[in-house]
């Protein structure tokens, strides 16, 4: 994947409202479960899922599972990666 691809796959995932509220949370919370987005969130069930696989795929969010539950992470290589990636055009 060029760079130019992981550019516009997370700027696609953060482009939504819910999906950047979401993030935002999850950083402040270092880990979180679906549960808690759901309650965060404030949206239906198969919204959120929707949302976080969006993330997940983006590679902003890591999910593991434990048990019943997984346990969502800010995936701080792929910030610093899109981060990387912004400050390059800036400074073109």
């Amino acid at each position: 994947m060029t760079k130019e691809d992981k550019l516009l796959r997370i700027s696609k995932a953060l482009a939504d409202n819910a999906r950047l509220k979401i993030i935002t949370e999850i950083a402040k919370r270092n880990n979180i479960t679906c549960n808690e987005v759901i309650k965060i969130a404030g949206l239906s069930q198969p919204t959120v899922s929707h949302h976080l696989k969006i993330l997940i795929d983006s590679g902003l969010l890591n999910a593991v599972k434990e048990g019943r539950y997984s346990i969502l992470s800010v995936n701080a290589k792929t910030l610093n990666e899109f981060k990387s990636i912004i400050s390059g055009i800036v400074k073109a």
